[in-house]
């Protein structure tokens, strides 16, 4: 079964390097880095709709409807994509994402807060931005685990400049809010949020709830950062989620 996984900010496609290893054999797993992300960063799309076509031109190319898995801003991408054209998407995963922000003046904040972070990564360079970065309150439980100094060095190979110009126009600040349309999607929806992730377990269980055909599962311990912190158990639910979807493909 061939899937399309779209990691965070800041991250690549080696963020899902564990995930896939946890899987069982039957699993195809593409998983690009984002525009302006890794090491030989694409084009930064000019704003959240450009996102979004890149994610439905991924879709587009494949022979069938895929599994669609995206964490934190990846997730916003997928929800998005999933929702503009279902078409292409066999079912839906979202690892600690949000629908969007319910209000415009919770937009204009969060843009203004995003467009001054880029400013800040751009003006004193990647690595200096990391450590300001992990010092958010939402990866405690990830730099308690792993460690500042690891989580930087695993990020500071990226480029300062597209990075800055995804966190513009990749912003939850110029995403729309979601929440209405996801009672018309007709796929199914799995949503996982970290035990310790506690603005996040409200969310996907909100999503969840208003999916139409939705699901929702804590992962024991776990912060924010899901793919870092549980990569294996992200792998046991979703496969289980697949499996429960294509019964016919998991017999012996």
């Amino acid at each position: 079964m061939k899937a399309l996984a779209l990691h965070g900010f800041l991250g690549d496609h080696h963020d899902w390097d564990a995930f896939r290893d946890s899987l069982p054999t039957g699993f195809e797993i593409m998983a690009p880095d984002l525009p302006g992300h890794g090491p030989r960063p694409s084009a930064v799309p000019d704003d959240f709709g450009g996102w979004t076509a890149w994610v439905h031109d991924l879709l587009s190319a494949q022979d069938e409807p895929v599994h669609l898995l995206g964490y934190s801003m990846g997730g916003r991408l997928a929800l998005a994509a999933a929702l503009a054209d279902p078409r292409y998407v066999a079912s839906l995963t979202l690892l600690s994402a949000s629908p969007g922000l319910a209000t415009t003046e919770e937009r204009v904040a969060r843009l203004e807060s995003d467009t001054q972070r880029a400013q800040t990564l751009e003006q004193h360079g990647l690595e200096a931005f990391l450590h300001h970065w992990y010092q958010l309150p939402l990866f405690a439980p990830l730099v308690e685990s792993r460690g500042l100094h690891t989580l930087v060095e695993r990020r500071r190979h990226g480029h300062a400049s597209s990075l800055a110009q995804a966190l513009r126009t990749g912003s939850t600040g110029t995403m729309p809010d979601c929440r209405s349309l996801l009672p018309d999607l007709q796929i199914p929806v799995l949503t996982l949020a970290g035990e310790q992730d506690s603005k996040y377990l409200q969310l996907e269980q909100d999503i969840a709830a208003a999916a139409l055909h939705g699901f929702f599962a804590v992962l024991p311990g776990a912060g924010h950062a899901l793919l870092l912190e549980a990569p294996h158990a992200c792998a046991r639910r979703w496969s289980a989620f697949i499996k429960q979807l294509h019964p016919e493909r998991s017999r012996p």
